[in-house]
């Protein structure tokens, strides 16, 4: 929880469909996949991960946020960010990932 709030505290608020896009753009998928009900692995953990991240970085209510990926009701939101946060502990790649797509958040350095 410690690198959660430490995380957004170093980060900008950024919109939903930034995020959204963010995260398409890096795994191939269009927004509308991620939004979409596609269970597919290919699908489904960047899915979760644009969940985390969209907790992370915008001042959006779980509810908030599953309505944005399709009308999710807002305990899958708490199943997908309780994931990511535990396989970012057992996954080093999984973690570099979710590091990488933080840090496009991240204002510029000045």
């Amino acid at each position: 929880m410690a690198r959660a709030k430490k995380e957004i505290s170093l980060q900008a608020e950024v919109e939903m469909t930034i995020v959204l896009s963010t995260v398409a753009e890096s795994f191939g998928l269009s927004m509308a996949e991620l939004r979409g009900g596609t269970r597919s692995r290919a699908v489904v953990l960047p899915r979760q991960i644009a969940m985390y991240l969209a907790k992370q970085m915008t001042a959006a209510s779980l509810q908030e946020i599953g309505n944005e990926f399709g009308g999710k009701h807002h305990t899958t939101v708490m199943h997908s960010i309780a994931k990511i946060n535990e396989q970012r502990r057992m996954d080093q790649n999984l973690d570099r990932a979710v590091t990488t797509l933080l840090e496009k958040f991240r204002p510029p350095a000045t």
